[in-house]
């Protein structure tokens, strides 16, 4: 046990603390005796207790346990050895003493626990927790199992690896715990060699022209001899496909590819060999751009729809390609391939959220066009509400006036049975509060969520509070069974109750109920009551036919869902038809709104339109054309490095009348087509790619050396953004980090900026290859001796010592002892202020002032004796006096023998008395002892 003092400069206090006791006892004059001895005593002990209290005393205890933390190394290198490092581990885990702390952390790209720091044998069978093993971070291992000690730990880390690291700094990471107080121990575990056939590099050149016949290269290494596949993608589409004899060692392969398509190219390059065990690094990517004439996408919701558009533009020698919604790809190099898009008349339900989130990156950061025309699976009827293409476009999907709607019924029939859990219900959820917010206030609402039995989330009346409303539909949670029926035809007696002009009821399910009970009698009688009904089938497992005949026979729509993300769409493009007053179906004249660029098409008059769907156009949007009513036909903007177009109205004739047939039909669209291509300047920046384990380091130098700022949007070809930030070094030159860890290739878009004018852009691709992880190398011993003698521990054997105190920094446990010594000064201090409030005596104190009484009485009864001597003396000189005065001589004989005072040297404090021989007396006389003595000398003469 031993003290330690945190503010060891509060004992200096000591010094005034002895000055004014010293004082105390020299100035009171008032306490006396024991009590003041007492209360002295008292009050030095209370100051001394609280000026320990303030230095911050702290008894130590010194711990005896051992704290150990296994980091186990789980990264691709060490699969085969987790088996052996779990076996060791619970070895030694069993054979610690029972208040021993032990805890395993794993590491690989990232650290997880696998078992807290306690002091329970818990038995590890298994590594609980899902890693990516691409990468090894020993240093986040090293950080994470430093975080589990307390301060009143005495800690040791063993780390099992084999040293390979390619994330991280595992020796700064180890020096730092060493400072802490922490050893660091390296148990080394070897690397599992296997046969490995690899890609190691796949080159394509960056920039190529239209029909140029491109050198594709492969540098392949293998391990043994043996048979290998070759096969390159371009584009998501096979290229080449051969069989090769690989040798041991480095292999070249080589062929050319004639690149018939412009735009922005992706390669992949993949190998399948016999014995080959690392699949992993059998993989690489490349890209290259082309440069061509322009090329755009129609893509059609309806087969022809875009007919009159399509011939327009190949007759202004552009160059396009027209699919079918269904087949819009999944990748978004696949739309950089393009300089436009066009949306033909496409319901949102028919695109997944993930195609909208890349048409949306394409045009924001990348710079393609996007045009929308009308139609009746378009903008607001589409399902386009609070969706990524709205965000793109120049108008919103909700509409003004909306006061002017007719009455309107709407009930939602939600399945929240327990196959909906998950994803599904979050988007269900999600649909139903996009279908509310679509709807006015006054309008009537009902929202049955159902598995067996119907639950009435909402009740059917009149919305009052939208936020409300969405707050309870966001509460449904998926359980329990299905049963279709109940609900419905709660819905349908709900509805009929009301007085509305338009009545609907929206049935979303994934299950499938009893088809022998009454559906078509109970939908007929609903449409006698003017009730519609829509059904939505989710995935296969729902019962689709029945979905589908109650759809036809409710007057509604049948939605055959496969992707989940449309569910949100499709109720949002429901709750859009049921109104019918977004579609403006009364023929008019569309009028110039501003003048611009192409405004000379309309100077001679416009041809008459048969209707458009209504939108409210966005505040920075330009209006071309607008209607009578001032809503926007032909409105365009700029959205981020891309520009985009809304035509309300479609492209057939049906709904634009004689516009198809119109002279100025095919120029005006050649311009609005070509004014969304990119427009920026593309300069040539020089970039350079670093890779470090999953870091990938990015320089750019810019053609011209000035000062401007340049910003980067890094996107992979999933569509995942990625974040990075362009700081610059001097002028012209840039560098950027980001952190990544998927292989493949991501593009960079380059947007120079001086003040807020663009100056420049680029657009290139940034490859990151397959991890380090994946290329075999043997157990580095020297990165295990840094890391063992930076964490002032070593390299073991085994883990006999892995319990060991030796080389351990001793540690203490704390007892603080602040508050006890307050509460004791307290209860002295109440002490103090009693002896000196109350008189209380205590035995040897009665005692003491017995004595003292006793010697106060003696000395009184001595004094008044004197007294009586001295009464007695008077007389007798008295007495003298008289007969002196009769006999002279007598009074002269008594005075011949007088006491004289004489001086002594002067001492200093006191001077000497002689009297006449005989005397002196022992101490200093006062008056009545001097009579009284010169009484007795004259009794003795007589």
């Amino acid at each position: 046990m031993a003290f330690q003092l945190d503010n060891p400069l509060w004992l200096l206090a000591f010094i005034p603390v002895i000055i004014v006791m010293g004082m105390y006892w020299r100035k009171n004059r008032i306490t006396i005796g024991v009590r003041k001895i007492g209360l002295l005593f008292i009050r030095t002990i209370v100051f001394s207790l609280l000026i320990l209290a303030l230095a911050g005393v702290q008894i130590l205890w010194p711990i005896q346990h051992m704290a150990t933390v296994f980091v186990v190394d789980r990264s691709y290198s060490m699969i085969d050895q987790e088996e052996n490092a779990l076996k060791q581990i619970q070895n030694t885990i069993e054979q610690k003493d029972a208040e021993d702390l032990a805890g395993v952390i794993s590491t690989a790209n990232r650290a997880a626990i696998e078992i807290p720091l306690n002091n329970r044998n818990r038995s590890i069978e298994d590594f609980q927790t899902e890693t990516n093993r691409s990468y090894t971070n020993l240093a986040a291992g090293l950080q994470l199992a430093g975080s589990l000690f307390s301060s009143n730990d005495q800690g040791r880390l063993i780390l099992m690896t084999d040293g390979n690291e390619n994330i991280g700094d595992a020796v700064q990471q180890a020096t730092l715990l060493q400072k802490q107080g922490y050893i660091v121990n390296v148990l080394p575990l070897e690397s599992v060699y296997r046969e490995d056939v690899a890609i190691d590099s796949f080159d394509v050149p960056e920039n190529m022209y239209l029909g140029e016949q491109a050198d594709i290269a492969l540098t392949i290494s293998s391990s043994l001899n043996t048979n290998v596949q070759v096969r390159v993608k371009q584009n998501g589409e096979l290229i080449s496909d051969q069989t090769i004899d690989v040798r041991e060692g480095t292999n070249q392969i080589s062929f050319q590819h004639i690149v018939a398509e412009d735009g922005f190219q992706t390669f992949e390059a993949e190998i399948i060999a016999e014995g080959d065990a690392v699949a992993e690094n059998n993989q690489l990517a490349a890209f290259t751009e082309t440069k061509g004439i322009p090329r755009v996408l129609v893509v059609e919701g309806k087969a022809d729809a875009s007919k009159n558009l399509v011939e327009s533009l190949e007759a202004s020698a552009i160059q396009t390609e027209t699919i079918p919604a269904a087949l819009l790809p999944g990748q978004l190099s696949n739309y950089l391939h393009y300089d436009s898009i066009v949306l033909s008349d496409v319901s949102a339900h028919m695109i997944s959220e993930h195609q909208m989130l890349l048409i949306e990156n394409a045009v924001k950061d990348f710079g393609v066009g996007l045009i929308m025309t009308g139609g009746d699976q378009s903008f607001g009827v589409g399902g386009y509400y609070k969706t990524p293409i709205e965000k793109a476009l120049p108008v919103d999907m909700d509409i003004q006036g909306k006061n002017e709607l007719p009455s309107l019924g709407l009930v939602i029939v939600l399945d929240k049975s327990g196959s909906m859990s998950g994803n599904k219900i979050a988007l269900a959820r999600e649909a139903a509060a996009r279908s509310i917010d679509l709807l006015r206030e006054k309008d009537n609402l009902g929202v049955i969520a159902f598995d067996s039995t119907p639950w009435q989330v909402v009740e059917t009346g009149p919305i009052e509070d939208k936020e409300a409303v969405m707050d309870k539909v966001r509460s449904i949670i998926a359980s329990g069974g299905t049963d279709i029926f109940t609900p419905t035809q709660q819905a349908f007696n709900q509805l009929e109750a009301l007085e509305l002009k338009r009545k609907h009821i929206i049935l979303l399910t994934d299950g499938q109920s009893a088809a022998t009970l009454d559906y078509p009698s109970m939908i007929e009688q609903g449409l006698e009551e003017g009730i519609t009904l829509s059904t939505v089938a989710i995935g296969l497992e729902a019962d689709g036919p029945l979905l589908e005949e109650m759809a036809q026979l409710g007057g509604g729509r049948f939605y055959q869902v496969q992707n989940d993300s449309t569910i949100p769409t499709i109720l949002s493009r429901e709750t859009a038809l049921i109104t019918r007053t977004y579609i403006e179906d009364n023929p008019f004249y569309p009028k110039l709104a501003n003048e611009m660029e192409w405004s000379n098409y309309f100077l001679e008059g416009v041809p008459e339109m048969n209707a458009y769907i209504a939108t409210t156009p966005k505040q920075r949007a330009q209006h071309v054309l607008v209607s009578e009513k001032d809503d926007p036909v032909l409105t365009r903007w700029q959205y981020g490095l891309g520009r985009s177009v809304a035509w309300t109205t479609d492209l057939t004739g049906a709904w634009a009348g004689g516009w198809p047939e119109w002279s100025g039909w095919s120029p005006l669209w050649n311009d609005i087509v070509t004014w969304t291509f990119p427009q920026y300047e593309q300069k040539a920046y020089q970039v350079e790619q670093s890779n470090e384990g999953n870091e990938v380091k990015l320089q750019v130098t810019t053609p011209d050396d000035v000062n401007s700022t340049l910003e980067a949007s890094l996107v992979s070809d999933s569509g995942e953004e990625v974040d990075v930030h362009l700081d610059p070094i001097r002028p012209g030159e840039y560098q950027g980090t980001y952190t990544t860890d998927e292989q493949g290739v991501y593009f960079l878009q380059l947007t120079e900026e001086q003040g807020e004018e663009v100056v420049g852009t680029s657009k290139t691709g940034i490859v990151v290859p397959y991890s380090e992880e994946y290329t075999y190398k043997p157990t580095s011993m020297d990165k295990l001796d840094q890391i063992a003698t930076a964490g002032g521990g070593k390299v073991m054997e085994n883990l006999d010592e892995a319990f060991s105190s030796e080389g351990v920094e001793q540690r203490y446990d704390k007892q603080d002892l602040f508050y006890i010594l307050l509460i004791a000064t307290l209860l002295l201090f109440l002490v103090d202020v009693a002896i000196r409030r109350f008189r209380f005596r205590f035995e040897f104190s009665t005692k003491f002032d017995e004595k003292r009484n006793q010697t106060k009485q003696k000395l009184q009864e001595s004094a008044n004796k004197r007294t009586s001597q001295l009464s007695q003396l008077k007389k007798a000189s008295t007495k003298r006096t008289t007969k002196s005065k009769a006999d002279p001589m007598k009074s002269n004989s008594i005075e011949s023998k007088p006491f004289v005072i004489k001086p002594t040297p002067k001492s200093k404090e006191n001077f000497v008395r002689e009297y006449p021989s005989g005397t002196k007396p022992n101490g200093i006389e006062n008056k009545e002892d001097r009579f009284a003595r010169l009484l007795d000398a004259k009794n003795r003469k007589k």
